[in-house]
């Protein structure tokens, strides 16, 4: 039986299109030159259209036909919200509001068809694969554009999706081909397939991944669909990829392998053994000179990209947590961190950079730490306000008059509207210092910059670097390094070790 949170239809509904053929005559006079103004009218009126009573067939033929002026509105608004710090502005998050909203508004659509085609409505006998399909495909991209615009979901959203795949999976319709002209099938595509590509791009971090790595992990998931599965049952071999589970009667997408999974009948598994052997025979190939468009990665693409790519879908595929990162202590220690090289300067040299003001007593947040190691420390903020943050940024973290400065790694917005997030901290003791170009007598000062020098770790055998604004470094560029205390030396800038959102760590040597 299929249970799905819809409210019932209502007689008193009044939407500007009641079938198809009034949508047809109704969308031509739809004004798109004011984008959130055409979105919002959409939505309105496909809500509206969701309450009003009708029979099944009908109400799936007007849902076709509004498809594609949906998706055209939503491609443009997801371009305005991929990649922004966070928490979203309000702006920003009414539009995600906007956006989630309307792929909600079309799941329900399909949902009530589905619901109608429960019930044996004749005209919908042979639409059982694509009510489920288009049912699947909305509920899932709802889930997709919060976690890749960063906000973790209360769990509804995977609930009604793994109600969706139970129904299809006990009519017998998870193979049934469906015509589908949104995506990057490449073929007539199914439920089984909109189902895994939601669970595996979910798995795999969206909000860590650019838009172009975005849609270039939907080609290869097309391209690699034959390697996937879904079990009733997991075996684990000592070595391998483990499983992945699936609770069809949970409220999230995929999650590791945990002993109390194998006694519960909802559970369901994606055996990861192929897929990592997959990516890591790419992974090879590419690093032994292989191009992409040889692999079937893409006409397009360098080996440097798809490497990383690779590298990130293995780590968050087919590594178990423990070999994911160096042992870590569950903690809750109170710490303080602030952002940005010149806060850094000020905070960790205890004097502001520009010296015109009067003190270093810069503010700081408050956060609280989940675990930390030696690598990294992933961290949630006490409190629902503060600076908005973004992916790839310089931080400095101080606990217990120690400092630490790292780079954030994953960030995300919980429900309750707190920040949390991953770091993984740059090696080394952190120093303040000011750099300027270095310039021959008689040529003016070039205009000085902070800095955060990194002293080396002899175990590691890890040489000192220095932390500088992005697009400063030159190689073998000379540059005065000004320590808090004064004192000065010039060295000479070698090789780009990393690149952040608003730093680059480099090499020097003295000169």
């Amino acid at each position: 039986m299929l249970i799905l949170p819809l409210e019932p239809t209502d007689d008193d509904a009044d939407p500007a299109f009641k079938n198809a053929s009034s949508c047809k005559k109704w969308l031509k006079q739809l004004q798109l030159t004011n984008l959130s103004a055409a979105h919002a009218t959409l939505r309105t009126q496909i809500d509206e259209f969701n309450r009003y009573p009708l029979r099944g067939v009908e109400r799936m033929e007007t849902l076709e036909l509004l498809r594609d002026i949906v998706h055209q509105l939503q491609t443009e608004y997801a371009k305005k919200l991929v990649g922004k710090p966070l928490p979203l502005s309000e702006i920003e998050l009414l539009m995600l509001t906007s956006m989630t909203g309307l792929w909600q508004a079309m799941a329900t659509g399909y949902q009530r068809c589905l619901l109608a085609y429960e019930e044996g409505e004749r005209q919908l006998k042979n639409y059982g694969a694509l009510l489920c399909h288009r049912s699947l495909m909305y509920s899932g991209r709802q889930i997709f554009d919060f976690l890749r615009t960063g906000y973790e979901l209360n769990g509804e959203q995977w609930r009604q999706l793994h109600a969706v795949y139970l129904f299809a999976e006990e009519q017998d319709l998870l193979s049934g081909e469906v015509e589908d002209d949104f995506g990057e099938h490449g073929h007539a595509t199914t439920c089984r397939y909109i189902y895994l590509e939601t669970l595996l791009i979910c798995h795999a971090r969206p909000q860590e991944l650019t838009r172009h790595q975005q849609e270039l992990l939907e080609q290869w998931i097309s391209l690699w669909f034959a390697t996937f599965s879904i079990e009733l049952t997991c075996t684990v071999s000592r070595g391998d990829a483990p499983p992945l589970a699936i609770d069809l009667a949970g409220t999230q997408g995929l999650q590791a392998l945990r002993p109390e999974f194998l006694e519960s009948g909802n559970m369901r598994y994606l055996p990861m053994v192929p897929i990592s052997k997959l990516l890591r025979v790419k992974t090879i190939l590419l690093q032994q000179g292989n191009t992409p468009k040889q692999l079937d990665l893409g006409d397009e693409n360098d080996n440097v990209d798809c490497i990383a790519l690779l590298s990130h879908l293995h780590i968050n595929w087919c590594e178990p947590r423990a070999q994911r990162m160096a042992e870590r202590q569950g903690s809750t220690q109170e710490v303080q961190l602030r952002y940005g090289l010149e806060d850094i300067y000020s905070w960790v040299g205890n004097q502001p950079f520009d010296h015109t003001k009067k003190s270093a007593n810069i503010p700081q947040e408050n956060w609280r730490t989940e675990d930390i190691s030696i690598l990294g420390a992933r961290l949630l903020r006490t409190t629902t306000t503060g600076v908005r943050l973004g992916l790839n940024q310089i931080i400095v973290v101080r606990a217990a008059d120690t400092y630490r400065v790292g780079k954030i790694v994953w960030i995300s917005v919980l429900p309750t509207g707190q920040l949390h997030m991953g770091i993984r901290f740059q090696p080394g003791i952190p120093q303040a210092v000011i750099v300027r170009g270095a310039v021959k007598p008689g040529e003016p000062p070039n205009k000085p910059a902070p800095a955060i020098l990194l002293s080396a770790v002899p175990s590691l055998s890890i040489p000192p670097s220095l932390l500088l604004p992005r697009n400063l470094f030159q190689p073998d560029r000379t540059v005065e390094v000004t320590m808090t205390n004064n004192t000065k030396q010039r060295i000479k800038l070698k090789y780009s070790v990393e690149k952040g959102g608003d730093f680059e760590r480099v090499s020097f040597l003295p000169e």
